[in-house]
């Protein structure tokens, strides 16, 4: 078959190996609801006869203890045994093994009330748990071997998927099924053998996937090595060096010792809501709460990995910690068998799937890639030492005869101690969190090509500054964590500070440069990402303000790459300025759209703020261009619709403006101010003919127009091609190319600015052709300024003769 690195360059998977992929998964899952079905059986079983046995009494304890100590005995052979030998040999013998336990539980069940049929049973179960001990090691192997690396991550996952489906399965089906059987027969035994049996015949059709599964190789290279057997131990070792590792390994330990003990406090529960054991609504109902934990835990899963499917959220770990002591509590404050207390079970298995997912995935993060497997090892014996510490302790609280509630109660008050330990350890990561989560839930962030943000190292990022919330929007589209820079007189803010120091926000001083610069670099040489705007103040026209040069210098002594980031979408929100205010506008969206375009990362010493510059443009326009309102645009009616998106991208319109074209039916500029009514919802459009009978005009015309104009109207655009100076000044003008009929630059009203603020937006600039509209890449070349990206699916440019480009986004010629 080929080897891992031929698998990871074809572009398809060969058919035999999505076909042995399909096999393990069915494997897999029906192994785990066989294991789970069985143990299941026997404790429904124990539940009906545990006054004839101290064995049955505890049942639910002895199986716990009895399937984690393979894993913790076996371990290092079994990953010896997947290592030397074909994965799919050891499958097979593992299927077989599998039967013949089956034989050996249900000759022990035939036994019925032979002295010790119970004890019988768990040294057969004992063996189940070897077999699952040793497949667990030679199905996640042979994985890489059929799917290859490249494919590794998404055939993982379904594994991991089966598996929890196969679990879930099999605990409500054994418990359903023994006690439909047991209210028929009324007979305990019995009633577990002859599921038992059915299970026995399913395991030979296991067989049968297992030996159509592909063969693989063995490896004669691997020997068994003197002090292999407590190599897993050694593995403690590596997990407990860093802390980082730990305390995740440590986290996770928890979450099993919760979920174990929340399993055997069930069985407790089931007896307390069921005492009459003449009935099998015992086993039915633990088969029911087992059932609704699982699914909790597996809907906080899927939640949790939803939320971190872009980078790993570790403020998920104290929430779901303090989730976890709340169920607990609902579940044991709840009435007995009240829908409100299955409410606290769901809700404390939802808990625990938010704890336990951002766990697992830091700590492999942070292993290195030679260490992956022994701290998986180490952690897996972790878990296991948790099962058994949760068997004590339901244990001693099962001795001291208290109730399911009690016990539900008694696990919430270490559970509280250990959030608040975790709060206390990340709470940035847990403020950082909530606050992402306030604006994921406002806006709907979309990030694109976050995968050119490096991994590793120092990153500056340099995003468009256009609303309040910008800093939160980058953050929540970053896959790795950002520190944002801010101003120190908002920074030292009483009510403000405490939030900011949490978040690691940089204070950057506009009297101390030097400073500043130093307060960044330092932050960039320690491997952060730090997001800084260029702009140093929000738009108030729509348009990239000029960049200022002191990330040049951030970027170069802090060795940093730069990475530019294009915000689109998010001028119009109420954090915005359109319409000439901030806040105070209705919300046009529940989730605002936006999207968040990163650039490729450039070297600090190429970054200027020229370089810079065009990069955002050139982001700007590739997601103008991928707009879904091009959608609602005729093919003959780009050009124009392309010229009314853009001037819709602008600070110039009020609401209830009447649009007047002064240019003939047909022209370019008549089409593009009626594109301009679809685009601006509240708009209208009139001609020549009734413009006395309209308010609040805003005239578009030529320089030959302009004697049309009465002196009446609101605002007056004058769109052309022609570069001279216009003759009447108190027109806005607009460059439009002759080739194309592509609106290039605009000018629009000076936006206000606050009283004492020493920043200057500009609208308009004497001696140029208006600012460059958004959505358009340019480039420099000896004869003028080129424009492209002008509309989709379109190689269009523009050249505007002898023509460059200002600092402040002026055309000039």
């Amino acid at each position: 078959m080929p080897d891992s690195a031929a698998l990871d360059n074809a572009p398809h998977l060969p058919r035999r190996n999505w076909a042995s992929i399909v096999l393990v998964l069915f494997v897999q899952a029906m192994n785990s609801f066989s294991d789970n079905f069985v143990k299941m059986l026997l404790i429904a079983l124990s539940i009906i006869i545990a006054k004839d046995s101290w064995v049955g009494r505890h049942m639910e304890l002895w199986l716990g203890a009895i399937f984690s100590l393979p894993y913790m005995i076996f371990a290092p052979l079994a990953g010896y045994w997947s290592d030397r030998f074909s994965k799919r040999k050891v499958i097979v013998w593992m299927q077989v093994m599998q039967i013949i336990c089956f034989v050996w539980l249900a000759l022990a069940l035939w036994m019925k009330r032979v002295p010790g049929s119970l004890e019988i049973c768990l040294v057969g179960f004992f063996v189940l748990a070897v077999q699952a001990a040793v497949l667990s090691p030679a199905k996640m192997g042979i994985m890489k071997e059929l799917a290859g690396s490249r494919r590794l991550g998404r055939v993982s996952g379904w594994l991991q998927v089966t598996m929890l489906a196969g679990i879930l399965g099999g605990m409500w089906a054994g418990g359903i099924w023994y006690g439909t059987e047991y209210e028929k027969t009324g007979d305990a035994w019995m009633s577990a053998l002859w599921p038992l049996i059915i299970i026995s015949i399913m395991g030979i059709f296991e067989l049968v996937a297992a030996i159509c599964i592909q063969s693989t190789p063995s490896h004669t290279e691997v020997h068994w090595r003197k002090g292999m057997a407590l190599e897993h131990f050694e593995s403690l070792k590596i997990v407990f060096r860093r802390r980082s590792i730990r305390l995740a390994a440590l986290g996770v330990t928890y979450f099993w010792f919760i979920s174990n003990a929340l399993s055997f406090i069930l069985v407790t529960l089931t007896k307390e809501l069921h005492p009459d054991t003449g009935h099998g609504d015992g086993p039915m109902e633990l088969a029911k709460v087992a059932g609704i934990l699982g699914i909790g835990v597996i809907s906080g899963s899927i939640f949790a990995s939803h939320v971190s499917r872009n980078r790993i959220e570790l403020g998920l770990i104290p929430l779901g910690g303090f989730g976890l002591v709340a169920g607990l509590l609902w579940s044991g404050l709840a009435p007995l068998g009240s829908s409100w207390m299955y409410a606290g079970i769901i809700f404390t298995g939802a808990a625990g799937g938010c704890f336990m997912v951002p766990l697992y995935a830091f700590a492999q993060d942070k292993a290195e890639k030679h260490e992956k497997a022994r701290i998986h090892a180490g952690m897996n014996l972790m878990d296991c030492l948790g099962t058994l510490v949760a068997v004590a302790i339901v244990g001693l609280m099962k001795w001291m005869e208290l109730t399911a509630s009690t016990q539900f109660l008694l696990l919430a008050i270490p559970t509280f101690f250990a959030a608040v330990y975790i709060m206390r350890l990340l709470p940035q990561d847990l403020v950082r969190f909530l606050m992402l989560a306030a604006v994921r839930f406002t806006y709907k962030v979309k990030p694109v090509q976050m995968e050119r943000i490096p991994a590793t190292g120092g990153v500056l990022l340099l995003p468009n500054h256009v609303s309040y919330v910008d800093a939160l929007i980058v953050g929540s589209a970053s896959r790795r964590p950002v520190r944002f820079v801010m101003w120190d007189a908002l920074y030292h803010l009483w009510w403000l500070k405490w939030l900011m120091r949490l978040i690691g926000t940089v204070p950057i001083s506009a009297t101390r440069a030097k400073d500043a610069i130093r307060a960044v670099a330092a932050a960039l040489k320690e491997g952060e990402i730090v997001c800084l705007f260029p702009e140093g103040q929000i738009t108030r026209h729509g348009m990239v303000n000029e960049l200022l040069k002191g990330f040049e210098l951030m970027a170069r002594q802090g060795d940093a790459q730069v990475v530019p980031v294009y915000l689109d979408g998010l001028y119009g929100s109420i954090f915005s300025f359109q319409g000439g205010k901030f806040f105070t506008k209705r919300p046009k969206h529940l989730r605002y759209p936006v999207e968040v375009h990163f650039g490729e990362a450039l070297a600090a010493r190429v970054a200027t703020s020229e370089v810079v510059r065009h990069a955002m443009l050139a982001l700007s326009a590739e997601a103008f261009l991928k707009r879904k309102s091009w959608h609602h645009a005729e093919a003959d009616d780009l050009v124009p619709f392309a010229n009314a998106l853009r001037l819709a991208e602008i600070e110039w319109h009020h609401a209830g403006d009447v649009f007047l074209s002064l240019e003939p039916p047909g022209s370019i500029i008549h089409r593009t101010v009626k594109a301009l009514t679809q685009v601006l919802p509240g708009t209208k459009f009139i001609d020549h003919a009734t413009q006395s009978h309209a308010t609040h005009i805003v005239a578009f015309c030529t320089r030959n127009t302009l004697g049309q104009l009465t002196g009446h109207e609101r605002l007056v655009f004058c769109l052309d091609s022609d570069s001279s100076p216009l003759p009447q000044t108190t027109a806005l003008r607009g460059y439009m190319d002759a080739a194309t009929g592509i609106l290039i630059s605009a000018e629009v009203p000076n936006p206000p600015m606050p009283a004492n603020d020493k920043d200057e937006q500009l609208g308009r600039k004497a001696g140029t052709l208006g600012r460059l509209l958004p959505g358009f890449t340019i480039s420099s070349t000896p004869e003028g300024l080129t424009i492209s990206s002008l509309i989709p699916a379109a190689s269009l440019t523009a050249l505007i003769p002898s023509a460059k480009m200002d600092e402040q986004g002026f055309l000039m010629v």
